[in-house]
C-alpha cells in the first residue's frame, strides 16, 4: 500500500496519521487523549481526527470512550510514502537484503540473527509492475540462547559503540543495542526495503497474502469457541 505524503485525513497530514497509528496499533484500546499525545495535537482537538479515522475505517470503537486500530488501520500504518519503483529494482533490493541476512547469521560479530523473513504486500502481485516498496517482516533473536550471557554481550557491545561516539536516546536503545544494530545493517540504508517486526506485526502479516522466505511457516490460530453445556431437564417431581 502507498499513501500520498501530501495527503490529509481529517485535516491532519497523512504521515502524522501513519505515525500515530504505528504507536496505537499495539494497544488493545486507547482514548482521544492518547491520540492527541502521539499525533502531537493540542489537548481537546482530537475528536475531529477520531471521527475522520472512523469514517475511513482505520479505527473502531472497542468500549465506551475507547478505540482500537482496525486491520485497515494496521495496513495504513505500514504503508509507504516513497515513490514507486520498478519490479526489477524491487527484486534487486530483495536479493541484496537476503544476502545481508546470510551475512548477519554467519558473522559472529552480530549478536542477533534472523530466524524468519516473510514477504508480503504488493510484490506478491505479479500484475503490479510499479511497487511502492518491498514489505518484509523479520524476526530477530539473540545468537546466545542464555539470557544472562546474551545481556552481558549486549552491554559490552553498547559500551564499545558508546566509546566510538554512538548516542543512545534512551534505556531501551541501550538494552536492545544488539537488535537495533542488526536491524540497521539488514535495512542497509535502502529506501525500497520496508521492515516490520514479525513478532509485533504477526497478526497483520499472516492475515494478508504472504510468503515465508526464511524460517518455519506459521498460521493464525483459529479462534476457539466453547460449546454451551447441554441443558439439563428437571425431573417431573422437582418442586423448583
Amino acid at each position: 500500500m502507498r499513501i500520498n505524503p501530501n495527503g490529509l485525513i481529517g485535516g491532519c497530514p497523512a504521515l502524522v496519521v501513519r505515525k500515530a497509528l504505528r504507536h496505537l496499533r499495539v494497544w488493545d484500546q486507547w482514548g482521544v487523549a492518547d491520540l492527541e499525545a502521539v499525533a502531537a495535537l493540542a489537548p481537546g482537538t482530537g475528536d475531529a481526527l477520531v471521527k475522520a479515522l472512523r469514517t475511513e475505517g482505520l479505527i473502531e470503537a472497542s468500549a465506551r470512550g475507547a478505540w482500537s486500530v482496525t486491520q485497515a488501520g494496521r495496513t495504513f500504518s505500514v504503508a509507504s510514502a516513497a515513490r514507486p519503483v520498478t519490479r526489477a529494482t524491487a527484486e534487486k533490493a530483495l536479493a541484496e537484503f537476503l544476502d545481508r541476512v546470510e551475512q548477519v547469521n554467519r558473522d559472529p560479530y552480530f549478536l542477533g540473527k534472523a530466524i524468519r523473513v516473510v514477504l508480503f504486500g504488493s510484490m506478491l502481485k505479479p500484475e503490479v509492475m510499479r511497487l511502492s516498496d518491498v514489505d518484509l517482516a523479520v524476526e530477530l533473536v539473540t545468537k546466545e540462547a542464555d539470557f544472562d550471557r546474551a545481556r552481558e554481550q549486549n552491554y559490552r557491545r553498547a559500551e564499545e559503540l558508546a566509546e566510538k561516539g554512538k548516542q543512545f536516546r534512551n534505556v531501551l536503545d541501550w538494552e536492545l543495542c544488539w537488535y537495533f544494530e542488526t536491524r540497521h545493517f539488514l535495512k542497509g540504508g535502502s529506501r525500497v526495503i520496508a521492515m516490520a517486526d514479525y513478532k509485533a506485526e504477526k497478526a497483520l502479516v499472516l492475515a494478508v497474502p504472504h510468503r515465508f522466505l526464511i524460517g518455519e511457516p506459521e498460521q493464525i490460530a483459529a479462534p476457539t469457541t466453547t460449546r454451551p453445556a447441554p441443558r439439563q431437564r428437571r425431573p417431573r417431581d422437582c418442586p423448583f
